[in-house]
């Protein structure tokens, strides 16, 4: 039945996770917040529309990944080496070494199991995010915040997602031990209360959306 809504809606998905409404084109701008060494939605974004895109991520052995990508794609990707939380300034992320993803909070499965570097990184809110990337209007916010999602979003206003269009959203409660499904939809439940619409095919990755009568 989602998977029928989604086609419904104009909603595409595209492995592992990822969803989202329509087509981007040349002059979109697209933020992949937590995207890895391998910035996969960032790259496909540019491959497959010719979008300008931003991989925001805090790890450190990701660098000389992201970097080159930089170079690959001659300007249209650009690299930013922060975490994004609800408050900016200078905190402390915990790096897995066996994994891809560690996170900002040493509650996380991977910072609790893994062998764990610790460093300080500069965190931006999403409103330095935006400007950031020198735009007023991002197409496509994709968040993996490996559980600093629930701090960030659980009081944030309309204000400071209004230069979004969709916001994806992948929540993490099963990987906080602190976190569960009631507390995803408490957040999605708040992003209701601003305004946005939702769609998930697995209740746990959300895409939110501004106009519903647009998809």
């Amino acid at each position: 039945m989602r998977r029928y809504q989604a086609r419904k809606k104009g909603i595409r998905f595209l492995p592992p996770n990822y969803i989202h409404i329509g087509q981007f084109n040349k002059d979109d701008v697209i933020i992949d917040v937590g995207c890895g060494h391998e910035a996969e939605f960032a790259l496909y974004c540019i491959q497959t529309y010719g979008s300008r895109a931003l991989g925001v991520d805090p790890t450190r052995k990701h660098a000389p990944f992201l970097k080159a990508l930089e170079e690959k794609t001659n300007g249209r990707f650009t690299y930013l080496p922060h975490a994004v939380t609800s408050d900016s300034g200078i905190l402390t992320f915990h790096e897995s070494i066996e994994n891809e993803s560690g996170s900002v909070l040493d509650s996380h499965v991977n910072v609790v199991r893994d062998h764990i570097r610790s460093y300080e990184v500069e965190s931006l809110t999403l409103k330095q995010l935006l400007q950031k990337a020198q735009t007023n209007r991002v197409a496509f916010l994709k968040l993996d915040l490996e559980g600093a999602e629930y701090d960030l979003l659980r009081t944030v206003d309309a204000e400071s997602l209004t230069g979004f269009e969709q916001i994806f959203v992948e929540f993490h409660h099963h990987c906080i031990p602190d976190k569960s499904s009631a507390d995803t939809q408490t957040v999605v439940h708040r992003l209701h209360d601003v305004g946005l619409h939702s769609f998930t095919l697995d209740d746990h990755n959300y895409l939110f959306f501004w106009d519903e009568a647009s998809v």
